[in-house]
Formats: C-alpha cells, sequence, structure tokens
C-alpha cells in the first residue's frame, strides 16, 4: 500500500500507513483505549506520539467513536465513516443540483416564449416598410445564439460559404456536433472553402467526420464572401464594422440572389480533395490567382485575403513568381505572364471571376 492516501473530501485530514495499521487494531482487538494506548503502540511497533497522531486522525474521519462514558474508542465501518464525513457535502450538492436543474428550466421557458417573438417580431417590420426584412446583431455571442436556434430548427437545407482558407478549431469544434445533428435530421448539407483549406490539418478532420455522415464539401481558389443560408429563407451575412457581428436577411428576393450565387460557385467548385494531386492541382490554381490580381495592381494585403493566405505566405509566393518571371515589379509580372501566356485556362474550381470583387463584406 502507498505510504498515504487522501480519504474523504479535499479538506480531510491525510490516513498514513500508522493511521491504517492502528484501524485495523482496533477492529482486531474491538476497540483501542486513548487512556491506555501503549499496547496498541508496541504491539504495533511505534513510538506513542505517532499513535497519537494516528488516533486523532482515524477520529477526524470518523473510523473511531468514543463510548459514552469511557475512554476506549470503538471502530466504525467505512460505510458509516463516509457517510458521516461526506453525507454534509453530499446534501449540498443535491441541494445546488436542485436549484441548477430549477434555473436551466426557467432558462429554457424564458428562450421559448422570446423566441416565439421572432416571427411577431419580423412581421411587424414587414408591415412597417414591406420593403425590408433586413436586421442586424453587433455581440457576436447573440449571433453564435441565434445561428445555434436557426441550426437545431433547420429541416431541408444548409448552403455555407466559409472564405479565408481552413477555420479555427475552435470554431469547428463547436461546428461539428451541430452539423452532424443536422445531417442526422436528414438536412443537406453544402459548404464551399477556398483551396487553401486543403492543407489544414483542423479543418481535414472536421470535413472528413462530416463527409462520412453525408455533407457535400468542394473548394474554389477564391469565393464571393462569407454566408450561411438556412432553409433558402433565412442568411446570414458578415458585419461590415463590427468583427464577430451578422446582418440576417429574410427578404426573400435577396436570399433568393445570395442562393443563386451560391449555386453559381457551387457549379465551379471541385470536390474538397488532398493528396500530391490535389495540392498541385491547387497550388496551380492559387498561382494563376496571384499572378492575376498581381496584375491588376493590388496589394499584398488584398491579394492574401483573396487566396485565404496568410500575407507572409502570399509574400513568399509572390516573390517566387518574381524570380520566375524576371520581373522586378508585382505588376509588371502580371503583365508578362499575361503577354507570355503563362496563364492557363480557368479550370472548374479555380478562378470564378479574376477580378471582380464579389460579395465580400468581410
Amino acid at each position: 500500500m502507498d505510504k498515504s492516501a487522501h480519504i474523504g473530501a479535499a479538506d480531510s485530514p491525510v490516513l498514513d500507513e500508522i493511521g491504517v495499521a492502528a484501524y485495523q487494531w482496533a477492529v482486531r482487538n474491538g476497540g483501542l483505549d486513548a487512556a491506555d494506548p501503549d499496547r496498541c503502540a508496541d504491539e504495533l511497533g511505534v513510538r506513542a506520539d505517532e499513535l497519537t497522531a494516528a488516533i486523532d486522525t482515524l477520529n477526524a474521519l470518523h473510523l473511531l467513536t468514543p463510548m459514552a462514558g469511557s475512554s476506549v474508542l470503538l471502530p466504525n465501518g467505512p460505510d458509516a465513516a463516509i457517510a458521516a464525513l461526506l453525507g454534509p457535502t453530499e446534501d449540498e450538492l443535491r441541494r445546488a443540483e436542485t436549484e441548477l436543474s430549477r434555473r436551466r428550466r426557467n432558462t429554457e421557458q424564458v428562450r421559448s416564449a422570446l423566441s416565439a417573438l421572432s416571427a411577431v417580431y419580423f412581421e411587424a417590420r414587414r408591415q412597417r416598410n414591406h420593403d425590408e426584412a433586413v436586421d442586424s446583431l453587433a455581440d457576436k455571442f447573440a449571433v453564435r445564439a441565434l445561428l445555434a436556434e436557426l441550426g437545431a430548427n433547420c429541416r431541408v437545407e444548409l448552403m455555407a460559404c466559409q472564405p479565408g482558407g481552413g477555420r479555427p478549431p475552435a470554431a469547428l469544434a463547436d461546428a461539428l456536433p451541430r452539423d452532424l445533428a443536422m445531417l442526422e435530421r436528414g438536412v443537406r448539407i453544402r459548404s464551399l472553402y477556398q483551396h487553401t483549406a486543403r492543407f489544414h490539418a483542423p479543418t481535414q478532420a472536421y470535413v472528413e467526420a462530416v463527409v462520412e455522415a453525408g455533407s457535400e464539401i468542394r473548394t474554389l481558389v477564391e469565393l464571393p464572401g462569407r454566408m450561411i443560408v438556412f432553409d433558402r429563407q433565412v442568411a446570414f451575412l458578415p458585419h461590415l464594422r463590427q468583427p464577430g457581428g451578422a446582418v440576417i436577411v429574410r427578404e426573400e428576393s435577396i436570399v433568393a440572389h445570395l442562393c443563386q450565387s451560391f449555386e453559381q460557385a457551387w457549379a465551379n467548385a471541385s470536390e474538397y480533395r488532398t493528396g500530391p494531386l490535389a495540392a498541385h492541382e491547387s497550388a496551380e490554381d492559387i498561382k494563376r490567382l496571384i499572378t492575376t490580381l498581381l496584375g491588376a495592381g493590388l496589394k499584398d494585403d488584398v491579394i492574401a485575403k483573396r487566396a485565404g493566405l496568410s500575407v507572409r505566405s502570399c509574400r513568399q509566393h509572390i516573390a517566387e513568381l518574381l524570380e520566375r518571371l524576371g520581373a522586378r515589379s508585382r505588376f509588371q509580372a502580371g503583365v508578362i505572364a499575361a503577354r507570355s501566356g503563362l496563364l492557363p485556362p480557368a479550370r472548374p474550381g479555380a478562378l470564378a471571376t479574376e477580378t471582380g470583387d464579389g460579395v465580400h463584406g468581410r
């Protein structure tokens, strides 16, 4: 046995080997006389002060109980000691759990009551201005809560456009159980990523999990902008001035236009694939995009954003391109590439529009 073991709650005393031996002795002998501990100490081969300390610990742990009107300490079974030592704490935990359950029920009741007002809210907005059914949320936590609610209520289809390369691991961890639950309900999920997401390990793991469950994922070298559309009825777009915020669109004509834009991008996209061949094809598409944007005179940070790269990686690509073309400037590299016929025709899944800004709003 270890020299010591922690018994009971975190602030309980420590029972060591001497304490265990003294407890065993008391059980075998039907008790231990605290006024005359020498017999026990002699048989155990310990000092009197060591035995006294052990007895104090056994008392504190409710393993020994004084006999009324006597100095004899009677041994208690471990179950009785646990009940005496931890009973108050367990009672307190049960009361806390009951209160937590009550507060959860109350929270769900409030959430349900307020959520029921969403239809009233948007209908009132339509009545006030029949041409407008657009709202904005600046608070990122409110956006997450509404996304979770709409995801839980999605019944037919979800379309997502996720530019910017690989997604943050925390976002993927939040999305995975929600997406798997929708797929299990029979919801069709289609997502568009940029080619650079193929080289991001957390995104690869997420894609593998959701594709196995039935999700469809394709990639493009460049995407028009971030958006999520639920059941072709509600669309989320990034808030222009509030990072993490969103614009929520329910106006059917606007949502239909966004769905059409997604379908066009989807038709030009290629299946999310990894491996050497996919990496080569993706790299060629990314180089073609960078070359085209250099020819348009765009700055490095703009090119990096549109390609889904970090600025550092983008500049490495640009440096390699300048060296390969023998160009002295970024603009000259684009012109030389165009004049030399070094820009191959776009493949399906490659650049959809060479210099158009699309619907970015990020």
